[in-house]
This record gives C-alpha cells, sequence and structure tokens, in this order.
C-alpha cells in the first residue's frame, strides 16, 4: 500500500504537467515564420518595402490571414455619394437624474432599448446622453422615462468643431 502510494502522487503530478503542456501546445500553435524576402535582409527604406509587398492593401490581407488585426478604436468615413447629401440629421436625448434611484432606472431603460448611451460625471450631477437618428424611439424613451418622473429632452444634434 505505502508503495502505491509513494508512486500515486508522483505520477498524478506527472500526467498533470503533461496536460498543461499539451494543453498550451493546443490553443498556441507555432505559426511558421514568414519572412517579406528571399534572402532576409532588412530592409531600409519605405520604397524598397513597397516594391516588395505591392500595395498596403495586400499588406493588411497577408497580415489577417497570420492572424494578427490591427487595433482600430474609431473609424470615420465621410462618403460623396454624388447629389443629395446621404447623411440624416442626429437627435440628442439629455437626461439628468437627481438620485441613484432614477440613475438606475434610466440605466436599465436603456438596456432593454438597446441604444448606446454615453454617462459623463459633472462635479456632483450626473448626464446621461444618448444619440441616434431615430427620433421617435427617442420620443417614446421620453415618455417611458416621464413615467418614473425623469426629465428628459430631445434635441437636434450637431457635432462641436
Amino acid at each position: 500500500m505505502r508503495r502505491a502510494a509513494f508512486w500515486l502522487f508522483p505520477l498524478i503530478a506527472f500526467a498533470v504537467a503533461l496536460f498543461i503542456v499539451l494543453f498550451l501546445v493546443q490553443i498556441n500553435p507555432s505559426a511558421p515564420n514568414m519572412s517579406l524576402t528571399e534572402n532576409n535582409d532588412e530592409i531600409k527604406s519605405s520604397e524598397g518595402l513597397k516594391g516588395k509587398l505591392g500595395s498596403w492593401i495586400s499588406h493588411f490581407s497577408t497580415t489577417e490571414e497570420n492572424g494578427y488585426f490591427y487595433p482600430v478604436n474609431e473609424v470615420t468615413l465621410n462618403l460623396d455619394m454624388g447629389g443629395e447629401s446621404a447623411v440624416s440629421e442626429m437627435y440628442r436625448l439629455t437626461i439628468k437624474p437627481q438620485n441613484s434611484d432614477e440613475l438606475l432606472q434610466v440605466i436599465e431603460e436603456l438596456k432593454q432599448s438597446t441604444l448606446p448611451y454615453v454617462m459623463q460625471n459633472n462635479e456632483d450631477m450626473k448626464y446621461i446622453t444618448v444619440d441616434s437618428t431615430d427620433q421617435f424611439q427617442l420620443q417614446s424613451l421620453v415618455t417611458k422615462l416621464k413615467t418614473y418622473q425623469i426629465t428628459a429632452t430631445v434635441a437636434p444634434f450637431t457635432e462641436e468643431k
């Protein structure tokens, strides 16, 4: 019995260590190293890089295939549709909850409406703003908040520059 216990604990420890190593290898497979040049020389200038890669879009597509994605926080596109203005009017809903109970009720209503919101702390007052192109959805949210006796205002929104 002692001999079995003497060998049982090291065998269990070895099995657990082997499992951890195999698990780590499985979730982090080693990818083959890809080189941009045939002779592994470093490229010193951007013009040499442009000639080797072709264009920046092909460079991005090859890096995406390798599993690397470039981090992007915000992307803004201005499209000229030629003719009519494709920009729809933005509306801003401003809510000023007076206490924490009103704040929790407002947050729950916003979660149910699935509208993105921004909360700002201004000294002792909190402001919640919701930007949307759908004025009717914002107005329905205002009427829901009035049932809780919470004041909210909807106004056309123009971005300050």
